[in-house]
């Protein structure tokens, strides 16, 4: 059950950004806008992909780093990473997926690990991705 103490980690779990979904031939495109000083808490993908920073600054928890990443920029991203940002200036990101599945629902099936709220905090604090200040800047 999620104590009080962790309500900041479970809003930035369930948080609901804008998404455009595109669809081209070989790749799914999924586009989000996250406004400055958003905690974002990202869903663990199951697959190899790319990240496109197309606007916006921001810190990036990645594979056990921190990493500051600015726009315009490219992240691969591997098997089994979840990523968490603090957004330090409005952010553009589009996650591009190989895929020649046109039907969303089954391609999240294929690419994101379907986890409750407990599982994604409990993988939070295993790998010390606490929601303090601290954390966030430099």
């Amino acid at each position: 059950m999620e104590t009080t103490d962790n309500k900041e980690i479970v809003e930035a779990i369930n948080i609901d950004f804008p998404v455009a979904d595109i669809f081209s031939e070989g790749v799914y495109a999924r586009s989000v806008f996250m406004p400055k000083d958003s905690i974002v808490v990202g869903k663990l993908h199951k697959t190899r992909h790319l990240n496109f920073v197309m606007s916006g600054k921001a810190w990036v928890w990645m594979n056990g780093e921190k990493q500051y990443v600015e726009a315009p920029c490219i992240i691969e991203s591997f098997e089994n990473i979840r990523k968490v940002l603090y957004i330090e200036e409005d952010m553009y990101w589009t996650t591009v997926h190989p895929t020649d599945i046109k039907d969303k629902e089954e391609i999240e099936k294929i690419i994101i690990k379907e986890e409750t709220n407990q599982e994604i905090l409990d993988d939070l604090l295993r790998h010390n991705l606490l929601l303090g200040e601290e954390l966030w800047h430099g």
